[in-house]
């Protein structure tokens, strides 16, 4: 293979997973609290990995071989990074439903997934017939509970279950929730919200368009909480259409560009085969 074809067949497959990106924050502009990804990428010399990883420097007398190696064993290409979350606030929506709520701060609140504990910004929720409060998934909200040791066990479904808010489907007065999460029906505390603040957000592990996962404990704060909860609105997504639209169309023409590449280098080298053998 060519040196110089690699680097386009790699760039195009960078591009590619820049579009399913792009693509996907697309698809959520009108999702609740959605937060954006973005990837990033990296140019790679394989010359400089591989000297990197040597530790002591040969000393012989250099020919020129050593500089420009003919196996093709020398090569550049693009690699993807890694896929990260943007974590900016979205703007504030007012609904003026009581069980919508907006998190001003950096902090998530827990919910109980199938797979366990989670945390989300997504605020519309409701009550299911047994008056249990929960996400529009169908996940309980969950109330405060400790925050676990490094190297504790996970701990149980069924105790995190307990934690669940659950109101009283018969009485029919307001429900407010104050800023520090707390929820009364009429004039009765009934529970409170358990916010989280993390020490670092891109730690997080995001899974599907509104849940994160923490697998470092060290990772929630143990500061006190300045997030603030506030009723009858939700976060909009942080996706500007017009700004991913415009990625869109970049991160085409380069995938396109790239594409070109790979056909001329298909184009030169099968002239190479056949019409070498003429002479």
């Amino acid at each position: 293979m060519s040196k110089g074809l690699w680097p386009a067949i790699s760039g195009s497959i960078a591009q590619s997973e820049r579009l399913d990106v792009i693509a996907n924050n697309l698809a959520n502009v009108d999702t609740a609290a959605f937060k954006r990804d973005q990837v990033a990428f990296q140019a790679v010399m394989s010359s400089a990995v591989t000297a990197a990883m040597k530790e002591d420097i040969p000393r012989k007398l250099y020919t020129e071989k050593d500089f420009h190696k003919l196996d093709g064993a020398d090569s550049a290409y693009v690699a993807v990074e890694g896929t990260f979350t943007d974590f900016t606030q979205g703007r504030t929506k007012v609904t003026g439903n009581p069980l919508d709520i907006v998190l001003e701060g950096k902090g998530m609140f827990e919910v109980l997934s199938p797979q366990g504990l989670r945390y989300t910004r997504q605020g519309s929720l409701k009550l299911n017939p047994e008056g249990t409060l929960v996400t529009t998934e169908g996940f309980p909200v969950l109330s405060p509970g400790g925050i676990p040791e490094a190297g504790a066990p996970p701990v149980p479904r069924e105790e995190l279950l307990g934690r669940a808010i659950r109101l009283d489907p018969a009485v029919k007065g307001q429900v407010t929730i104050t800023a520090d999460g707390r929820i009364y029906q009429e004039k009765t505390e009934v529970g409170q919200i358990a916010v989280t603040e993390f020490v670092d957000p891109k730690l997080l592990t995001k899974e599907g368009s509104s849940l994160f996962r923490n697998e470092t404990p060290a990772n929630i704060s143990q500061d006190a909480s300045t997030t603030n909860v506030r009723q009858g609105m939700l976060e909009t997504s942080n996706v500007n259409a017009i700004a991913e639209m415009t990625e869109l169309l970049k991160a085409t023409r380069l995938f396109e560009a790239n594409e070109k590449v790979v056909r001329t280098y298909g184009e030169l080298e099968s002239r190479a085969v056949n019409d070498l053998g003429k002479l």
